[in-house]
């Protein structure tokens, strides 16, 4: 094979990788999470990572972020076991969702909770869990009271980061419930696509490469 003829399939090969992994966008839940309060053991923030109220749950870094969002899937109102709701009296709370390790995330998927959710919620991210740099501010649709509830999904952007805290104010919103308290069903994230995939063609193309050297100087 000549040289012109093995760069073009070099070409070709990352044309295509690059574009498998742009459209490889799956949706992610974080590993561990802590709030700034609670309002008692059955609604702990540990609801809001374990998939526990969704009617269609998702594999957690497997599932195609975009297809499942796609088919709206709802969150139970249910409470017990399902939600995480802040200490009554509390109309703003913070809590910090880790990933597990620095991850490549552009968009949150909220459920926001029907009878407790909240109005505006600012976030931020950070490699440390110490040293946190504010992003930008969401404010949720104010979900139905009494009703099943769907995904509502928020741009961040193409960052790297390990943690992402969520600071929520105006809670309960307006068409919910009377009970001074924050709540939310569920959070997830959809992870940027990962670099392996660059580094293994980077390897490709550098064999390619010696193989069009031996070619031509042989």
């Amino acid at each position: 094979m000549s040289p012109r003829k093995i760069l073009a399939i070099a070409s070709l090969t990352a044309t295509a990788l690059t574009g498998t992994a742009a459209s490889a966008a799956v949706i992610f839940s974080p590993v561990a999470a802590t709030a700034s309060s609670e309002f008692a053991a059955p609604y702990d923030i540990g609801n809001t990572i374990d998939r526990s109220g969704l009617f269609t749950p998702f594999v957690s870094g497997v599932t195609d972020f975009d297809a499942y969002v796609a088919t709206n899937p709802m969150h139970t109102l249910i409470a017990d076991n399902n939600e995480w709701f802040s200490a009554n009296g509390l109309t703003s709370a913070q809590m910090t969702y880790d990933l597990g390790a620095v991850t490549g995330i552009d968009r949150l998927a909220l459920w926001n909770e029907e009878f407790s959710g909240f109005g505006t919620g600012r976030i931020s991210v950070s490699n440390d869990g110490i040293a946190f740099t504010s992003l930008l501010s969401i404010n949720p649709v104010d979900s139905p009271s009494n009703q099943d509830y769907g995904v509502q999904v928020f741009a961040l952007g193409s960052i790297a980061a390990r943690y992402v805290r969520l600071d929520i104010s105006g809670c309960p919103q307006p068409d919910g419930n009377s009970l001074p308290v924050c709540g939310i069903g569920e959070v997830a994230f959809s992870t940027v696509p990962e670099p392996a995939s660059i580094a293994l063609l980077g390897l490709g193309l550098a064999g390619l490469g010696f193989s069009v050297r031996r070619r031509a100087t042989g």
